[in-house]
């Protein structure tokens, strides 16, 4: 079972729904006898990352506290790689029937 790690919080199991959007900042412009693409590449710093994770309390109150302090975290996803400055939003969360000590929460993280 691959965790993730945001901060010095880990999720208890594998997180799921995990993806990445890339700011891509390039556009199609048409013009009248054709077209062209204005391209200002990837910036790195416009992605984001989406998750639901299942955490226990402690350290899902851990994750919230950066969300509520807007603390730039590294997040280690389940493959490994490490997302540095990344700002947490808490996007939901909700306690899991009859385990009131663990929380689901959806996540995500914009890097900066």
């Amino acid at each position: 079972m691959a965790v993730m790690r945001i901060g010095s919080a880990r999720t208890y199991s594998t997180p799921t729904d995990w993806g990445c959007t890339p700011d891509d900042r390039q556009q199609l412009i048409p013009l009248i006898d054709g077209n062209t693409v204005e391209d200002y590449g990837h910036i790195e710093s416009g992605d984001r990352i989406n998750c639901t994770c299942l955490f226990t309390a402690e350290n899902f109150h851990t994750v919230y506290g950066y969300w509520e302090g807007r603390t730039l975290v590294t997040v280690t996803d389940p493959a490994g790689n490490a997302w540095s400055n990344c700002r947490v939003l808490v996007k939901s969360y909700k306690y899991k029937e009859h385990f009131p000590h663990m929380v689901e929460a959806t996540l995500e993280f914009w890097r900066i």
